[in-house]
């Protein structure tokens, strides 16, 4: 079974509170945004039909800390608190993906940034 099975439970949550402070944040949604990016070593995935416990998958999970505070412009310190609130929240997960909440944002702010510096209004492209 692969991680991505595994943890589809936690990436389909209604997570509303955890996405609501990555909203509220520009440096969480930074890092929010280049986690799929981040260079990370998991541990092998458990059999099928196990229960998971996601805080003993990210202690046994390594992640290239300084690598992500480049793709996302962050110090070390704001990278590792960041860290401690998007996964305590679970806005990020151990495979690189997002809670899909927090993907559906990402995905929608980086379309309005781009829109809006192209002088693009919503609508437009439906013509």
């Amino acid at each position: 079974m692969s991680w991505s099975n595994v943890l589809i439970v936690h990436r389909a949550a209604e997570n509303y509170h955890g996405v609501a402070l990555m909203v509220r944040d520009p440096i969480l949604m930074r890092l929010a945004a280049a986690w799929p990016k981040v260079r990370r070593q998991l541990p092998d995935p458990p059999p099928p039909g196990t229960a998971v416990d996601l805080e003993a998958v990210w202690q046994k999970t390594r992640i290239d800390f300084q690598g992500w505070g480049g793709l996302a412009q962050a110090s070390p310190l704001l990278v590792m608190e960041g860290w401690k609130v998007l996964m305590g929240n679970g806005v990020i997960l151990p495979d690189g993906t997002l809670n899909h909440l927090a993907d559906s944002i990402i995905k929608k702010e980086a379309a309005g940034t781009i829109m809006g510096e192209f002088g693009v209004k919503p609508g437009e492209l439906k013509k």
